[in-house]
């Protein structure tokens, strides 16, 4: 075998695959089908192929896949080869997303298995999430118009932090929102100086990157031993060694960053430290658009709705955090989430009386 990985083939036409799974198994490899674009992708962060070979015409469009590939950090590195009929409109959209090798149609399957062999054994390099993603302009509007980049440390935000860190039983956490070029820190805690003061590192330092590329978590349990995060700036610089961060979102649906956990040795993440850190996520959301509305006079009743409904959201995601950390929290800690409860209370008040 010349890769203990098979190569996935996303062709919704079985009898195409048995052919190309014929010539590639001459040459040592395994094939995996997989039907459509949604399939592959949950298919390329389960196997990490070797490489995948996509066809033009997949249902769910080749370009949403590879799209989809490349802001993940699960399924970045893939190689991809596409079979693409001659003035595809396809081909210079795959070729911006990275592609690595195109196949004209009509192909041969012994070309597109020499096209396999090319691409397979060569690493992709990938040094952070793809720009058009992290620029896309709606994102970057609704990051501005938090109107939290490079503002103070709140104690809003940093008592969510700190009882995050607790529940955890984890040395760092982090509120992270990401621009194009770094991420700024609005709350931390357990983070060393330098950066403790700076607030931020370059995209070349940063996981959290990757969660708002993906708009999903990114769970890993060593970083050390993941095939991209291992070369990045938080691994070789700073020692992060296990990461959990789930997405922030604006009240727009955009995906501005990620609240994420992390510990500097190995470390299993659990389905109960996963729920209350997506909890405390939906609690940082809730203060957050709470914190913008209240700068928006006056507040229409559309926003005000949306902003409710956010604020709804994060009062029941505190008391799901109370009722799991009641055993492990002083009466200090729960006072401080009931003053979470009672801020969120009285910032949808102000909020109500602009309309």
């Amino acid at each position: 075998m010349p890769d203990a990985r098979p190569v996935l083939l996303v062709e919704p036409d079985a009898a195409g695959t048995t052919a190309l799974a014929g010539v590639l198994g001459d040459d040592g490899w395994d094939v995996v089908r997989a039907t459509n674009a949604a399939v592959a992708f949950q298919q390329a962060r389960q196997l990490k192929p070797a490489a995948l070979v996509v066809r033009g015409d997949i249902p769910g469009g080749a370009v949403g896949l590879v799209q989809k590939l490349r802001s993940c950090a699960h399924t970045a590195l893939v190689p991809v080869v596409a079979v693409l009929a001659d003035g595809s409109p396809d081909r210079e959209p795959l070729t911006k997303w990275g592609v690595q090798a195109v196949v004209d149609t009509p192909a041969t399957d012994r070309a597109i298995a020499a096209a396999v062999k090319t691409v397979a054994p060569e690493p992709v390099v990938v040094t952070q999430a793809p720009d058009a993603v992290l620029a896309e302009p709606a994102r970057m509007k609704a990051l501005a118009k938090t109107g939290l980049l490079d503002t103070p440390p709140e104690e809003l935000f940093d008592r969510v932090s700190r009882l995050t860190a607790h529940l955890l039983d984890a040395p760092v956490v982090l509120m992270s929102l990401v621009d194009r070029h770094r991420q700024f820190f609005k709350s931390q805690v357990g983070i060393p100086e330098p950066i403790a003061t700076a607030r931020q590192t370059p995209l070349s330092h940063s996981f959290c990157q990757w969660v708002v590329a993906a708009q999903d978590e990114l769970v890993v349990p060593d970083t050390r031993l993941h095939p991209l995060l291992r070369s990045n700036g938080g691994t070789v610089d700073h020692g992060v060694v296990a990461y959990a961060g789930v997405p922030l979102r604006a009240d727009s649906h955009e995906t501005i960053g990620s609240f994420c956990a992390i510990d500097m040795k190995p470390r299993e993440w659990d389905a109960r430290e996963l729920r209350a850190l997506r909890d405390a996520a939906h609690v940082i959301e809730g203060l957050a658009a709470l914190r913008q509305a209240a700068q928006v006079k006056p507040c229409s009743f559309e926003e005000f709705r949306a902003v409710a409904t956010i604020t709804g959201h994060a009062v029941q995601a505190v008391a799901r955090l109370q009722a799991a950390g009641a055993p492990k929290m002083t009466a200090a800690e729960q006072h401080d989430l009931l003053e979470v409860s009672g801020d969120l209370g009285r910032q949808l008040a102000e909020v109500a009386s602009l309309r």
